[in-house]
C-alpha cells in the first residue's frame, strides 16, 4: 500500500511539473520562485491540525525549464523549484477531512486545481494566487502514523 501511495505521489508530481508554465526571461527570478515554493509549503503546514510535524525531504531543488523534464519547455536560462516533504498528523486527525477542508482553511488566496489523475489515496492540489505555485498534498497509505506527502512546484524563474 505504501508503494502505491508513493507511486501516486510521483505521478501527481510529474503531472504538476508537466503543467508548470515557465516565465519569460524578464519574469521572476529563480530565487523568488523558490522562496514562493517554500512559503507555500509553510502555509500548507500551518493550515494542518495542531501537532502536525513537517519534515522536508532535503533542500528545494531546481530543474531547468528547457531540460525537457517539464512538458512544455521554457526559455533557456530559467528553472523551476520543487520543495518536498511529509507531515505526520496527530492520531486524532481524520486525514480525509483534513484534505477536504485544506482549501477552505488556507483561505481565499488559494484555489483548488484538478489533480488530473485518479489515485487510490486522498489528494488535493492547491495553487496560491499571485505566485503560480502548485502544492499537492497526498495521503500516504499504509500502516503507521497518519502522514501526508507535500510537494510544491513553482513556475519557472530566470537564473541570475
Amino acid at each position: 500500500m505504501a508503494l502505491r501511495s508513493a507511486a501516486a505521489t510521483v505521478l501527481v508530481g510529474l503531472l504538476v511539473i508537466a503543467l508548470a508554465g515557465c516565465a519569460s526571461p524578464q519574469g521572476a527570478t529563480f530565487a523568488s520562485v523558490r522562496a514562493h515554493a517554500e512559503e507555500a509549503v509553510a502555509d500548507v503546514v500551518a493550515a494542518l491540525p495542531d501537532g502536525a510535524e513537517f519534515t522536508p525531504t532535503g533542500d528545494p531543488t531546481s530543474t531547468a525549464c528547457d531540460s525537457g523534464t517539464a512538458g512544455p519547455t521554457g526559455p533557456e536560462g530559467t528553472a523551476f523549484a520543487t520543495f518536498h516533504g511529509s507531515a505526520v498528523l496527530p492520531d486524532t486527525a481524520d486525514t480525509g477531512a483534513v484534505l477536504t477542508e485544506l482549501p477552505t482553511t488556507l483561505g481565499e488566496e488559494w484555489a483548488v486545481e484538478p489533480v488530473g489523475i485518479d489515485t487510490d489515496v486522498a489528494t488535493v492540489r492547491v495553487n496560491r494566487a499571485g505566485t503560480g505555485v502548485s502544492v499537492d498534498v497526498t495521503e500516504q497509505a499504509g500502516d503507521g502514523p497518519k502522514t501526508l506527502d507535500i510537494l510544491a512546484v513553482s513556475p519557472c524563474g530566470r537564473i541570475e
